[in-house]
């Protein structure tokens, strides 16, 4: 059987997008006006209390969705599915092309089930502990039944975890300590 391509070039941080989603307040309102939408948004709320795992640290993640999987169809580059096809962000989004494509996947969701209040609740500890994990999500991704129902998203949060996520993480628990996002300054280890 071939192996299936994942296309697992993940862009660096636009500039503009650091800006936007390191706010502590972040609300769906701001991100509205950037996308530049007048309508009301699928983000509001909080499903902190019912965050899923899988959901990489940021202001972007899911409490319980619907099992349609139409999120990786909205934001291939940012949502994964777990075994019983509820939706993940597995990927903070990177730029403009990938907020609107998750925003996107918010909106298909029928339980509007997408939030973007994560920089309200994660501390830098909660970074930490979620990331002392990941030998268990990577074990997770490698389930057969979430291979089944993805289209390669587990290769890429693979890829994502091993080479690039430690980066973003100390660099996210440097703005959750500090109010600002890093340029040069000394990031914290986790």
């Amino acid at each position: 059987m071939p192996t299936s391509w994942v296309n697992n070039e993940i862009p660096e941080l636009d500039k503009t997008i650091v800006k936007l989603i390191h706010q502590k307040e972040l609300k769906d309102t701001t991100i509205n006006l950037f996308l530049d939408f007048c309508l009301d948004s699928d983000f509001s709320g909080s499903g902190w209390s019912k965050k899923g795992e899988l959901n990489f640290p940021g202001p972007f993640y899911t409490g319980e969705t619907d099992t349609c999987g139409t999120g990786i169809i909205e934001s291939p580059k940012n949502v994964i599915l777990d075994e019983n096809c509820m939706e993940y962000v597995m990927i903070q989004p990177r730029n403009k092309t990938e907020l609107l494509q998750l925003w996107n996947a918010g909106a298909a969701e029928v339980f509007e089930s997408y939030y973007c209040d994560g920089n309200k609740y994660w501390t830098v500890q909660l970074v930490k502990n979620w990331w002392s994990n990941k030998n268990e999500i990577l074990q997770h991704l490698k389930n057969d039944e979430l291979i089944k129902v993805n289209c390669n998203q587990e290769k890429r949060y693979i890829y994502y975890l091993e080479k690039l996520a430690e980066m973003d993480l100390r660099k996210y628990c440097f703005f959750l300590d500090n109010g600002f996002y890093p340029i040069n300054e000394k990031l914290p280890e986790l």
